[in-house]
């Protein structure tokens, strides 16, 4: 640890972000003082455990059991959400150093909570793989300290280490007290409510802490085992005891009384057993007394046992015959020790930490644009968090959690680069939530009812985990008609990236609504229906075909909401009746050009199946599109939605609801992507080129600004009674915020698209650039290192430009392949005809031809997965401004062409692409 904390101590900005700090030279994010508005957040996953550290202090471990009960071993304080407090912090240390004439007592997580002991400088840093770990530094008059958490899995269970380092740098002796604690969770809430009823903690030792929490009507028993190392300082105390050590209710657990004291409070129960009338918590004192240049250190483990036989051993252990205090005492203590030394004899203590070097998920180096680099870089330790806190995530659902199906759709992307056999997974669950709302066919009237639409649609929200699913699940169960078109977008990059085309034959299972009439009161249960993914494919495009031949326009119908769901005021039947919703024929132009792209790369993928309806419906689609959508002259463009009375949305000729002209980013983007792609099998669009360079033309006029980039609305949508009747929850949503205003999302998918045409990366990357946080001032008011949602967009607003929603931002997934597609690489392992990777860079002017790109590629074998290290390096030599060669050299041999056929003949795989010019 020591070399460790040296190594912190002398890091160094070496690219520099803003006044808050920068990054240094491993890409480590480095602060010299706290963000404004919201925390840094770093997240890591261990087996069952998950982590979560903020540069504020604030400290979440949460284990999930097999049964899927989750545990809160200790809560985080902070909501990165909501951006502010929500409670107390659940760990802390605090160093006293008062002496006979004044009290100093300062936090060495936090210090400016601190008594007459202010630091002179803090330097809090943040690293990922494969270290995944937050240090908290200070520096005071003649001492530094650090502080360093991280997250651990071993044989008998997931740990937190907590690891504190004192060093006196001058030149006299310095003696004090060191606190540290940890507030712990108790009993999983049951029927009574009551947490504590069932805790019990006891220090075994001044260094041992063994605290238990049974879960009444069932066999579990949380057991925590917090354990201290001293190196140059002595442990002199330690209680389980909450009063005796944060004192009376008129104390703050800032603070806390026995800190300001000197010692454990008296009414404490000290070193006994806690139980029952006071919540359980781990405090330990330490004595410190250091010589001029000499360091202390104290390693801390806080252990939740995992181990079933360590449980039942312990639960045999702590029996007791005799209903008295002095006995369960006695067995507990008999259990503890018994916990400890299996503990120590056996190698169940043992960390498994991933091997430092060891190539990576994904990593990109950038020599001519450095903080962009390490943006991405930081912006990818975020996924795993995005993955396990899905924006539209979190409520108690059936067996699990409800998740947003659209945001997990997206939040599969960067996880296949990760963990595929997760997302394998994932994807067989919930392509098993599709409607089965009729069995008889459908007639040839039209409109269509309801529950007609309904069938081939899939919810907004799911379960992720359902066992008994003849039992009705409450569930959000509108449904947002671009779902599973997000599904479909996942499964295809799962299968161009991996190979693994078997997945199409999975069989799946089917849902029924209780209440198809009314699916957003409905419940769900399941249906004796079952397909295989590939039929639920064919089922979802001809739910769509259904819609387009619906709508006078001949476009995909609006029902309860689309990627912008505050406008599904356009799918009523009748203006203004929210009763009608989902009835009505509106249409939705950027759900229409969606569900187009994705019929293509489902075409694509499907190299197997006669995709012969499909083509039909994607070139009939495509020409609907243009027909009802497209606007030309002055700000030519899309519109973005249309009512089947005739009313718009992001319509330039005067026919908005509110006759206000204005623009959509979503419907340009995701059109322009339509217009641009090209098939053997597709129709020409006649003037495409054209249309592509009059969109283009409208987004750098109406949509772009330097500190914003690009708005999603050219003009948005005031909050009044006509914007809620005739839009939808738009009406609510402030105006000139989130999908109100500017959008990272939108945003995303316009940079996205647009790098698809040639000699537009210059103008991508001036556009990407204002929504890459590393690359604002501290005026942003979050973290550097992470991508927020969005950006105040109303520059009357005293909020102009600054950052809402950190960290669980679906553009994460978006920036990973602008950063793909910018190094020009595509992958098509599932089809033999073709190369499995292909490159073909579209780098800006700014990178200088060079760039370099880590990734793993989980090549499937047909049994499991071939992790293959793929390293891409884009290099330019010379420094003339004519380019006289090109030389391609993949693994060590030199080609004609920048691809590779065969994935399996490789254990790993090196391309170069180098430019010479003289």
């Amino acid at each position: 640890m020591i070399k460790d904390a040296e190594y912190i101590f002398g890091l160094k900005i070496q690219d520099r972000v803003s006044k808050l700090g920068g990054y240094g030279p491993q890409g480590e994010v480095i602060y010299q003082s706290h963000p404004f508005g919201c925390p840094s957040v770093l997240v890591d996953s261990k087996g069952p455990a998950t982590a979560t550290f903020m540069s504020n202090g604030s400290v979440g471990f949460m284990v999930k059991l097999k049964d899927g009960m989750e545990v809160n071993v200790l809560d985080s304080h902070f909501d990165p959400v909501e951006k502010r407090e929500r409670g107390v912090p659940s760990g802390n240390i605090w160093l006293d150093l008062s002496d006979k004439k004044q009290k100093r007592i300062v936090s060495l997580i936090n210090p400016e909570n601190n008594l007459n002991c202010p630091a002179q400088s803090i330097k809090i840093v943040k690293r990922g793989d494969p270290f995944r770990d937050m240090w908290y530094c200070s520096q005071f008059k003649n001492l530094w300290t650090a502080v360093r958490l991280f997250l651990v899995m071993t044989e008998a269970g997931p740990v937190l280490n907590r690891e504190i380092y004192i060093k006196n740098t001058g030149k006299k002796p310095i003696k004090g007290l060191l606190w540290a604690s940890y507030f712990l969770h108790g009993t999983q809430k049951f029927v009574y409510n009551k947490e504590l009823w069932y805790d019990a903690g006891m220090p075994i030792s001044d260094t041992d802490i063994i605290m238990t929490a049974r879960v009444p009507y069932s066999p579990i028993l949380q057991i925590k085992r917090l354990f201290s190392q001293c190196d140059g300082i002595k442990p002199s105390g330690a209680t389980c005891d909450y009063a005796g050590f944060f004192g009376n209710t008129a104390t703050s657990a800032a603070m806390p009384q026995a800190v300001l004291k000197g010692n454990f409070l008296k009414q404490g129960v000290g070193k006994k057993l806690t139980r029952f009338s006071t919540a359980a918590i781990g405090a330990n004192r330490f004595t410190l007394s250091l010589n001029a240049g000499r360091n202390a250190c104290v390693r801390q483990k806080l252990l939740y046992v995992a181990d079933q036989k360590l449980m039942d051993t312990f639960k045999h252990n702590a029996r007791y015959t005799q209903p008295a205090y002095s006995a369960m005492t006695k067995a507990f203590k008999n259990a503890a020790n018994a916990l400890i030394k299996s503990l120590s004899e056996t190698n169940h203590a043992t960390e498994k930490r991933e091997a430092a070097g060891a190539h990576p998920n994904f990593e990109i180096a950038l020599p001519h644009q450095k903080v962009a680099a390490h943006y991405a870089n930081s912006v990818w330790t975020g996924v795993r968090e995005l993955y396990e806190n899905c924006r539209a995530h979190g409520a108690k659902l059936a067996d699990g959690v409800e998740l947003g199906t659209r945001d997990r759709g997206q939040d599969m992307w960067p996880m296949i680069k990760e963990d595929p056999v997760r997302v394998r997974s994932d994807l067989v669950h919930v392509f098993s939530f599709m409607y089965v709302t009729t069995e008889g066919g459908f007639g040839k009237n039209s409109p269509l009812t309801l529950v007609e639409k309904l069938h081939g649609m899939f919810p907004r929200q799911y379960p992720s985990h359902w066992f008994n699913r003849t039992k009705e699940v409450k569930n959000d169960n509108r449904p947002y008609t671009d779902s599973p078109v997000w599904l479909i977008n996942a499964l295809n990059m799962y299968i161009r990236e991996t190979g693994d085309a078997s997945i199409l034959n999975e069989t799946v299972k089917t849902i029924r609504l209780t209440d198809p009439e009314h699916p957003e009161i409905s419940g769900i249960i399941g249906c004796d229906k079952e397909m295989k993914i590939v039929e639920v494919l064919f089922e979802i495009f001809a739910c769509f075909e259904r819609h387009a031949n619906d709508a006078p326009l001949g476009c995909c119908q609006i029902l309860y909401g689309d990627w912008c769901d505050p406008i599904d005021m356009f799918g009523t039947s009748e203006i203004g009746n929210p009763a009608t919703r989902g009835k009505g024929r509106g249409v939705q132009i950027r759900l229409s050009a969606h569900v187009f792209l994705a019929l293509v790369e489902t075409i694509d993928t499907l190299i197997n199946n006669d995709t012969s309806v499909l083509i039909t419906f994607a070139n009939r689609l495509r020409k609907n599109i243009i027909k009802a959508a497209w606007e030309d002259g002055a700000n030519a463009g899309f519109i973005s939605a249309i009512h089947e009375t005739g009313y718009t949305l992001g319509s330039m000729r005067d026919r908005d609801f509110d006759r206000i002209n204005r623009r959509d980013l979503t419907a340009q983007a995701f059109c322009l992507a339509m217009l641009n792609t090209k098939r053997e099998y597709l129709d020409e669009i006649p003037g495409s080129n054209g249309m592509i360079s009059k969109t283009l033309k409208t987004v750098d006029t109406l949509f772009y600004n330097k500190k914003l980039g690009l708005s999603l609305f050219t003009t948005p949508i005031a909050n009044n009674e006509q914007a809620i009747k005739l839009a939808g929850r738009m009406g609510i949503v402030p105006s000139g915020c989130a999908e109100n205003g500017e959008y990272h999302h939108a945003q995303a998918f316009m940079h996205l698209f647009r790098l698809g045409i040639d000699g537009q990366a210059d103008t991508v990357w001036e556009q990407f650039k204002p929504i890459m946080s590393a690359l604002r001032d501290e005026s942003l008011a979050g973290p550097f290192e992470t991508p927020c949602t969005s950006y105040v967009s109303d520059k009357e607003d005293p909020h102009f430009g600054k950052g809402m929603y950190f960290g669980l931002s679906g553009s994460t997934d978006w920036i990973i392949e602008i950063f793909h597609r910018i190094a020009g690489i595509t992958f098509a392992l599932h089809n033999k005809s073709i190369p499995a990777i292909s490159i073909a860079p579209n780098l800006p002017e700014e990178m200088k031809e060079t760039f370099i790109l880590k990734r793993l590629v989980h090549a499937w074998t047909g049994k499991g997965y071939q992790k293959i290290p793929l390293t891409l390096t884009l290099a330019r030599k010379g420094k003339g401004k004519k380019q006289t060669d090109r030389i391609i050299v993949i693994n060590g041999i030199k080609l004609e062409n920048p691809e590779v056929w065969n994935l399996t003949e490789f254990n790993k795989i090196e391309i170069a692409v180098h430019y010479f010019y003289a």
